[in-house]
């Protein structure tokens, strides 16, 4: 062991290096993480020497992120409801105060009594007239004076209240018989029954002729009624124009080929700006019989025009409660006004704006009076006849005016008429329209104007659901009856 020792060569001892290939590695790493550090130390440098600038962009980019939230903000949905003015108000009343007054003037000495002698018959004749202010009013009078037609329809009713309780006492009669004892006792009161029918019977026969005659004294034809007037209105006006000695007039408007006795629209219009100005000095019966040398003229005059100032109102007094709003039309104004839709009503043709604003006003409406006409904030606005007559265009040129994006607009109309023109005309096409089923008018006209014209009936509930919402339960209630 200790030769083997001594002939090993002696190590001489050294200071170890690691091999080439390891120092190269060894090198490449060093310098990679050198790169990394001073790249770390750039970017830092850099950050920190632009923070305030890095601050100012951040502040920009929030800026253009809040305009864009602004600008992709749409508003809801409005809506923009035009009513005519007879969709919102019920003017029957006023047609006939205005068209007696008109009548009076136009024939002198053709109109007896007072305008409350032909109201209640009036009433009856609405389906058949056309606009409220239009000159069928004046003529409608007229004709129901010549035919002597409120009283012959008044007698006709009171014959068919009379019949009712006639038929209605015989039921009991019969009643009463079917719980007699014997056949002696129902004999005896069939008898006496049966006198009692004939002597009524008789004294019927005899006031009928007698009233009948009174109606139609000075007739050689037979007078028309009430269905035969509201059934052949159209032709009646026209023959009734020629028959009362007027010339007639022919226009060609928006309306079509129109036919009206000469001056008589014009009376009509004069009658109502007098009534709504207060300036207007009622007419008197002039075909009261009179001696003008009797010292009692003055009082006949006065029995003569009875009735014209009712309860001692002024005139005007007297025309504005003539108006009344059509059932469900204040509640949907509310309704509008909540829910920040727009309702412009339309005065169509002879009603300017301001007339329609007043007979509002007096029913309790708000309206706001301003130069702009429509599609606002929400309040009821008035489009009068200074716009044009025809409501179809009236509301397309107000759309072409200030329609905004979020807005979608409606025509609720009261004539069947407008609206088939409405539904033919190419400027009519950007907005919805429909009729306004709780205006009277003939079944018959209704019908051809939905099939042929394609015009859209709408009822309470669905007025309300133009602008989405539901009809109160106090509207539904009266148009269903309470089921």
């Amino acid at each position: 062991m200790a030769a083997t020792a001594a002939s090993a060569p002696a190590i001489s001892p050294r200071r170890w290096t690691p091999p080439r290939r390891d120092r190269g590695v060894a090198s490449t790493s060093g310098r990679a993480s050198s790169s990394r550090l001073a790249r770390a130390a750039s970017a830092a440098s850099s950050s920190s020497s632009s923070s305030g600038d890095g601050d100012d962009n951040a502040s920009d980019r929030g800026d253009v992120s809040r305009d864009r939230d602004d600008a992709v903000s749409v508003p809801p949905t409005q809506h923009v409801v035009c009513v005519s003015f007879d969709a919102a108000v019920d003017a029957t009343d006023e047609m006939c105060v205005v068209g007696f007054e008109a009548a009076r003037r136009f024939w002198p000495g053709k109109i007896p009594g007072s305008c409350e002698d032909y109201a209640d018959v009036f009433r009856m004749l609405t389906p058949c007239l056309d606009e409220s202010s239009s000159f069928e009013g004046a003529l409608m009078v007229r004709v129901m004076a010549e035919e002597n037609l409120a009283e012959r329809t008044r007698f006709r009713l009171e014959l068919k209240r009379r019949k009712a309780a006639r038929l209605k006492r015989e039921a009991a009669e019969r009643a009463a018989m079917a719980k007699a004892v014997t056949a002696k006792q129902r004999a005896a009161m069939e008898t006496e029954s049966a006198a009692r029918r004939d002597a009524t019977k008789a004294t019927r026969e005899r006031e009928y002729a007698a009233r009948a005659a009174e109606l139609n004294e000075g007739r050689t034809t037979r007078p028309l009624n009430l269905r035969e007037v509201v059934a052949a209105w159209d032709e009646i006006k026209l023959h009734a124009s020629m028959k009362f000695g007027c010339d007639l007039e022919t226009a060609i408007t928006w309306e079509g080929l129109t036919v009206a006795p000469r001056g008589l629209q014009a009376v009509v219009n004069q009658v109502r700006d007098e009534f709504h100005a207060g300036t207007i000095v009622l007419s008197r019966d002039d075909t009261c019989d009179g001696d003008d040398d009797d010292e009692e003229d003055d009082d006949d005059d006065d029995a003569c025009a009875a009735g014209d100032a009712g309860d001692g109102a002024s005139p005007r007094e007297i025309w504005l409660r003539s108006h009344a709003l059509h059932h469900g039309v204040r509640e949907f104004v509310d309704a509008c006004a909540r829910d920040g839709h727009a309702v412009i009503v339309l005065g169509g043709p002879w009603r300017r704006a301001s007339m329609c604003a007043d007979v509002l006003e007096h029913l309790g409406v708000a309206v706001e009076r301003s130069d702009d006409d429509g599609g606002g904030g929400g309040g009821v606005t008035v489009i009068g006849s200074e716009r044009g007559s025809a409501r179809g265009l009236a509301v397309a040129a107000a759309m072409s005016e200030r329609e905004m994006p979020w807005q979608r607009w409606h025509l609720v109309d009261g004539n069947l008429s407008e609206l088939a023109r409405v539904a033919r005309s190419a400027e009519c096409a950007s907005f919805t329209s429909q009729y306004a089923s709780w205006v009277p008018c003939l079944y018959g006209d209704r019908v051809r104007a939905e099939m042929r014209d394609g015009v859209r009936v709408v009822d309470h509930a669905g007025m309300f659901a133009l602008v989405d919402a539901e009809a109160p339960a106090e509207v539904m209630d009266r148009v269903t009856g309470g089921e």
